[in-house]
């Protein structure tokens, strides 16, 4: 294909347009990356979890779980009744946040290492994929596991080097913590100096005893609950450099529960 380009003077330059080229560079990009665009919804997360879940879980019987010291004792009873939410929706919230984060500063999804502690099932690894991180990239810790892509462990005592993580999602986990500042201290020392931390906990109007009454019969994670946005980042102290999203609207919230939600970068060395 060519294209003829008349100048002012009136000078006339050919230039050849390459199909091949526009389908390299416009079209494969769009047709690659259809399997993550589809895991963009929830029913595709659902059915991909669904049928892993069904296979490790169902045929091979595969879940496991562990406890670990600081981990408030009602925490693998719980979760394990919440299997079946397979889409995982709720970490979006977290996970939007960090690619808004990564696309303002032109960095590549796809050439950062995450954590994400807690995710209870492969659906949130699959929302993490969908948002352009690599699998392999993707390190995963949870006390209850079926799946080769969660590692099982505690989130206290975690089996990772310094400074292994670009970015540490804990989406609604500090929560089941009676240790907070030791949970907080852990994913500080295996996120790398400048890494992104993102945090999601849940808040209610109701204390802990009223929802055991009211729902469970029993306190469901920890009995001391952080209160504010602002108690989350103070369990880092001085660590914290910049805060890039803080959601704390309980204040002015119609609604009985909600989310407090962080997305910060550490400080790098002086």
């Amino acid at each position: 294909m060519t294209t003829d380009l008349i100048a002012a003077d009136g000078s006339t330059t050919t230039h050849r347009r390459s199909l091949r080229r526009a389908i390299r560079n416009w079209l494969w990009p769009i047709i690659g990356d259809f399997p993550r665009e589809l895991l963009r919804t929830k029913l595709a997360r659902f059915a991909v979890a669904g049928a892993r879940y069904a296979w490790y879980v169902l045929l091979l019987r595969r879940l496991r779980t562990t406890g670990g010291d600081g981990v408030a004792k009602t925490t693998v009873a719980h979760n394990v009744r919440g299997m079946l939410d397979l889409h995982v929706e709720r970490s979006s919230r977290l996970i939007d946040p960090v690619a808004a984060w990564a696309a303002a500063r032109r960095i590549s999804l796809t050439d950062l290492t995450i954590l994400t502690i807690g995710p209870r099932t492969e659906g949130e690894i699959l929302n993490l994929v969908s948002r352009g991180f690599r699998r392999r990239n993707i390190t995963a810790l949870d006390l209850i596991s079926y799946s080769p892509w969660v590692q099982i462990g505690d989130m206290h005592s975690m089996p990772y080097q310094d400074a292994s993580f670009d970015v540490v999602l804990a989406g609604w986990v500090i929560s089941y913590s009676d240790d907070k500042q030791r949970a907080a201290d852990e994913i500080a020392r295996v996120a790398k100096p400048g890494a992104v931390i993102a945090i999601g906990i849940e808040w209610g109007r109701k204390s802990p005893e009223q929802v055991a009454a009211e729902h469970t019969g029993y306190i469901v994670g920890s009995a001391k609950r952080l209160p504010t946005a602002r108690a989350i980042l103070d369990l880092f102290g001085d660590r914290v450099d910049r805060v890039y999203m803080q959601v704390d609207d309980q204040d002015v919230a119609a609604e009985e529960t909600g989310d407090l939600l962080v997305v910060f970068r550490l400080k790098q060395p002086s």
